[in-house]
């Protein structure tokens, strides 16, 4: 009964296969691809910006080149404490909320999300450039096209699921790392001896500037380049969000893993900015400022006396645009577990806590893939646009996630001897975040930074709406429940099951649990058709959904659940004297698992009649109904009808019952063989109201002829 069937695979899947989760997981290698991805490939964008930020100042690069690396590894190591923290995944998500709190954890959901769908804007558009950079400046009006062409693209491997995708993009990444160690490894080298020049001439320049402007400009503007090229820190979040899809020991591998990817990042981003002041490249029409970079490193590479230069700029910037769409792929892939995770609290609609929607289902993909279409729309692909969008939504996760393990070490002073070292990493992480989130915030708030704090504030709004929502209609079932329970005798008796009769009629019932909304169900059935019937039959579908995707002892616990609650279903049945079994299935996506337990139904019981509960809130209908509430019985009824079996979805109405029709007199006819019917009936009512007028009067006489006269003693 643990089988079943994903519709774009049409193969059987056990979920209670070990090697279930084998397949799933991935080892720090892959994670370091497919997660580390977005980080590494920030390197397209983020040092330009912060290049060009220090313009007619370009010396400060120097310490930028130094400072970049450390804050890097400052906020790893505060996402390697996250994944000790949260080895189930999460982030900053989790971090928020549950060292901060429930509204804070919202906030840094919201701006995750927004943030992944802005990941696969910007690193599409950013990708985009780089391969333009490699073609006639006439196609770069065409670049908008190329970006929907390439979202469009990645959401269709990534409909074929996340493993796959990656294999897929391996080779691209590996690319990327062959050629940008052999590129960045040879202008440094070879420009080496001009690293005392640049020092003596930083130096200087600084001393001058010093006087002339003041030790607080220089500052200034060496914290303002960092802000703008806050671009470059993302996907250090990715790693913590995905790490529970990892392979065990997944605290070691998701840390091994954010190594990887911070020494990557640091050596990729530093060296960029190093070899800019190096090399004195300038921002050129149709071209990249790394393109400029390759360009004049690979100037006056031969081969067998052959110019290689070009070629080998061209294969650079292939794979740096590759790799960006990778990172797009990071965004569309990660962006789902994020939002499974909200839903399990109500922030989201809950069908996007099915495991089918978490890794890479139609809703999450598409949801953030088109997303991305209609912001690439809207900014015109425009990366400097893009990159202050993004930059503010990652910190303000970073920000939350930093303060809330500075909290959390706080209030483990007394507990935790390591806590003082601790408290220190994240403590600094809160400082560097929440200046680069300020600074970034102040310079470009004009520049679109409303925008994205807009959209931001949308949807926490719509959170805290939907929450809000859900905790209505849990009050609601809550008390339904209590009042339906009350039917159940506190001690049911236990002993054999009644003989059931595989020929009779069977009723059958979808239920989740046993709750109110069952019980109602039941004795409703039973009231209509249980003159006739001989069985009930109860199907129960365990929905592997985020909380449970976390090995076989989570899915044997949500096994257990589910048969505890068949069985007391089984016991009040037995106590009322009706026969009755259940059937119960373990899947990904609930309609799946309805439909093959309605089949097992039929198979055991021909003749069945298939019924489901509904809570229905009048006061709660409106056009995102559908959406908040999955009307799975809706779609199992069509189907079923479909086969030619009857279903029926029995209401339980709450808040009151539905207003009445205006009271409206229309003309209503009826068959002349009703009319006499109704004659006679009328009739027969008119005598009985007579008889009974007749007989009170006759005893009211009686009585007044046995009570006393007034004054006889």
């Amino acid at each position: 009964m643990a089988w079943l069937r994903f519709p774009r695979f049409r193969r059987a899947v056990n979920v209670f296969n070990p090697k279930l989760f084998e397949n799933l997981s991935l080892a720090a290698f892959l994670a370091w691809v497919g997660l580390g991805s977005d980080a590494l490939s920030s390197s397209a964008y983020g040092p330009p910006e912060i290049y060009y930020a220090l313009k007619g100042h370009e010396y400060l690069a120097v310490f930028l080149a130094i400072g970049i690396p450390i804050s890097v590894f400052v906020i790893s190591a505060g996402y390697r404490q996250v994944i000790a923290l949260f080895p189930d995944g999460g982030g900053g998500y989790h971090t928020a909320s549950t060292l901060l709190g429930p509204k804070a954890g919202l906030v840094s959901g919201a701006a995750l999300i927004v943030d992944y769908v802005l990941t696969a804007a910007i690193s599409v558009a950013s990708g985009t450039e780089a391969l333009l950079s490699t073609m006639p400046a006439s196609w770069y009006s065409e670049r908008i096209l190329l970006d929907v062409a390439i979202l469009l693209f990645l959401i269709f491997i990534n409909l074929r699921g996340m493993k796959e995708s990656i294999k897929i993009l391996l080779p691209i990444f590996m690319a990327f790392i062959l050629t940008h160690t052999i590129l960045l490894g040879w202008g440094l080298l070879s420009h080496v001896g001009a690293v005392p020049d640049i020092a003596y001439n930083t130096v200087a320049s600084v001393r001058q500037d010093s006087m002339q402007y003041g030790w607080i400009f220089i500052v200034a503007l060496i914290l303002r380049a960092f802000s703008l090229g806050g671009g470059t820190y993302t996907g250090l979040e990715a790693v913590a969000n995905g790490v529970h899809i990892m392979r065990e020991p997944r605290v070691q591998t998701g840390q091994r893993t954010m190594t990887l990817l911070a020494t990557s990042l640091s050596l990729v981003a530093g060296s960029l900015i190093f070899l800019y002041l190096m090399y004195q490249v300038h921002g050129q029409q149709g071209q990249t400022l790394n393109a400029v970079l390759y360009g004049a490193i690979t100037r006056g590479w031969t081969v067998g006396g052959i110019p290689f230069g070009p070629t080998a700029t061209l294969l650079t910037l292939i794979t740096e645009g590759l790799l960006l769409f990778i990172a797009a792929n990071t965004g569309i892939i990660t962006a789902p577990i994020v939002m499974a995770n909200m839903a399990v609290d109500r922030w989201l609609p809950e069908r996007f806590s099915y495991l089918s929607d978490r890794f890479v289902s139609r809703n999450g993909v598409l949801l953030i893939g088109f997303a991305a279409v209609v912001i690439l729309l809207m900014t015109g692909g425009h990366v400097s646009i893009l990159v202050v969008l993004y930059s503010i939504n990652v910190f303000i996760t970073f920000t939350l996630t930093m303060a809330g393990l500075s909290r959390h070490w706080l209030a483990q002073r007394d507990k935790d001897p390591l806590w003082r070292g601790r408290l220190a990493v994240s403590a600094l992480g809160f400082v560097v975040t929440a200046s680069i989130l300020a600074i970034t915030i102040f310079e470009k708030f004009d520049a679109g930074g409303w925008f994205t704090l807009l959209i931001t504030a949308i949807g926490v709004g719509l959170g805290y709406l939907i929450y809000r929502h859900y905790k209505s209609i849990s009050k609601i079932t809550a008390e339904l429940d209590e009042t339906m329970l009350d039917v159940v005798p506190e001690h049911l008796e236990s002993g054999p099951n009644l003989p059931l009769d595989p020929r009779g009629a069977t009723a059958v019932f979808f239920v989740s649990r046993f709750d109110g909304l069952g019980l109602h169900t039941l004795l409703t059935a039973h009231r209509m058709v249980g003159g006739f019937v001989k069985n009930y039959v109860f199907l129960l579908a365990g929905i592997v959904g985020q909380g449970e995707f976390k090995g076989i002892k989570a899915l044997e616990d949500l096994k257990v659940y589910v048969e505890t609650e068949a069985n007391q279903y089984m016991a009040f049945c037995r106590n009322e004297g009706m026969a009755a079994t259940w059937f119960a299935t373990y899947s990904t996506d609930r309609i799946l698992a309805m439909e093959e337990l309605a089949n097992v139904a039929i198979r055991y019981f021909p003749q069945s009649i298939f019924f489901a509960g509904r809570v229905i809130d009048t006061s709660a209908q409106g056009p995102f109904h559908g959406l908040l509430h999955d009307e799975v019985s809706f779609i199992v009824q069509d189907r079923l009808q479909h086969d030619g079996f009857s279903m029926m979805i029995v209401p339980v109405h709450v808040r009151g019952i539905p207003s009445k029709p205006p009271n409206i007199v229309l003309p209503i006819s009826m068959s002349p063989d009703l009319e006499l019917v109704q004659n006679e009936e009328v009739k027969k009512e008119e005598a009985r109201v007579r008889a009974a007028a007749k007989a009170q009067a006759t005893t009211q006489a009686n009585i007044q002829e046995s009570a006393p006269h007034a004054g006889t003693e």
